[in-house]
């Protein structure tokens, strides 16, 4: 079983998925630590929980966002 703490390699921007406006938006990537990767959405903090290998979720003001790396 592969280590969930284990750090990935993360480019500085990611395309993620807003599931409620249907829409794709850049976030800026912060930092990385066990299961949990902090972005910005323009100035907003996101923090996206590992819910499955490579995919990553955050929700903010009633939205979801959606990573895959």
């Amino acid at each position: 079983m592969k280590n969930q703490n284990q750090k990935i390699n993360i480019p500085d921007r990611i395309k993620v998925w807003c599931t409620d406006r249907d829409t794709e938006v850049e976030v800026d990537f912060i930092s990385q630590q066990g299961g949990t990767i902090r972005c910005a959405f323009e100035t907003i903090p996101l923090m996206f929980n590992r819910i499955k290998p490579g995919v990553y979720v955050a929700n903010f003001s009633g939205m979801e966002f959606v990573m895959k790396l």
